[in-house]
């Protein structure tokens, strides 16, 4: 799937680059990080970034950082919450850990989440930013998993 894209400006080329990341493997590489990269066969790169993902996302939640989520009187809150959902899987996992099965089923949905974290803890504010890069990181490799799907890069 590593084709190259010509770069002479033929038919050929503008419809190589019209070529788009197959949906199925984009979410994927989303939800498991390093996924997308081991279905394109790219083993040491899948191994490198769902490692360094999840160091980031452990590191985070161990040392009292909080998963973003949405506050109704902070708009800014959902920057951090898209942050954090650029962590896939990891993000849901830890939410149902902190919430519960029935986190759906809360009144004022989804403004009542609890995203845990101690704000007195001494590694607060890093374990927050330790979550927001884990999720940033995993956009990051997706848009990889999409390069290298459509071509532009091996």
């Amino acid at each position: 799937m590593s084709t190259k894209v010509p770069q002479d400006g033929t038919a050929e080329s503008r419809q190589a680059a019209r070529r788009k990341a197959p949906v199925v493997l984009l979410i994927a590489a989303w939800l498991v990080p390093g996924l997308g990269h081991l279905l394109l066969g790219k083993r040491h790169r899948a191994l490198v970034f769902g490692l360094v993902v999840l160091a980031s996302f452990v590191t985070g939640v161990l040392v009292d950082g909080e998963l973003g989520t949405p506050r109704e009187a902070s708009p800014f809150s959902w920057l951090a919450t898209i942050a954090c959902c650029g962590n896939g899987a990891l993000y849901f996992v830890r939410l149902i850990w902190l919430n519960g099965l029935d986190l759906l089923s809360l009144s004022s949905f989804p403004y009542q989440l609890q995203g845990g974290g101690s704000p007195t803890a001494a590694g607060f504010s890093y374990g927050n930013t330790f979550l927001y890069t884990a999720g940033l990181m995993n956009l990051l490799v997706m848009l990889d998993v999409s390069d290298i799907t459509r071509g532009e890069k091996d």
